[in-house]
């Protein structure tokens, strides 16, 4: 079977490095990383926003870090990458509530099997690989020239440069999930074309 290209970081600060879900995974997957510090794995993501990536992360972090500040960190990067939660539940905080706004994929207990927390890696990657925001995002990067050069401009006048429609595509904001339904809206119309000719 042929591995993933997606990157899988695992952000837990009492895991080994030989436990079974990082052997699991790295059968699956070509490059499974365990960050101790939650920094360390943003810093690791802002390199590779280009690529596929996901996160499981324990909210329960040492150090004076925070799953749930991690998570905020990097939804203001993007909301591309499908974090999944695992750790121990305390489901009447409101930091738990918060984390169903923050886009989280999944939320596993850590007394979820091995298995089935690699299925749903599985599952998140081949998610993501269907998603039409991820489909727009690889368009773009694969586009030759300067990405900050103006690309498109609007009815209004407003312009936008490539560089700039990827940002409010990983930001999910309202202009770039405008920017994902006009692509939808544009495939429809193409294929209605193409099926009535």
């Amino acid at each position: 079977m042929e591995k993933s290209v997606t990157k899988v970081y695992i952000v837990d600060d009492e895991l080994k490095s030989n436990h079974p879900i990082i052997v699991k995974l790295g059968q699956s997957f070509d490059e499974v990383k365990l960050f101790k510090k939650a920094s360390d794995a943003i810093d690791a993501i802002k390199e590779s926003l280009g690529s596929k990536v996901i996160l499981l992360l324990d909210l329960k972090l040492s150090g004076g870090e925070s799953g749930y500040r991690t998570l905020v960190s990097l939804r203001s990067l993007s909301y591309q990458i499908p974090v999944i939660i695992w750790t121990g539940l305390d489901e009447k905080t409101s930091e738990f509530f918060s984390l169903i706004n923050l886009k989280t994929y999944a939320i596993r207990d850590k007394v979820e099997s091995t298995d089935k927390m690699v299925e749903l890696v599985k599952r998140a990657d081949a998610d993501m690989n269907y998603s039409l925001s991820n489909a727009l995002e690889r368009w773009i990067m694969a586009q030759p020239g300067n990405h900050d050069d103006i690309f498109a401009v609007s009815t209004g006048g407003e312009t936008i440069s490539l560089n700039q429609m990827l940002d409010e595509i990983r930001k999910d904001t309202p202009k770039g999930k405008e920017f994902t339904q006009d692509l939808v809206n544009l495939t429809i119309e193409l294929m209605n074309k193409e099926h009535h000719e």
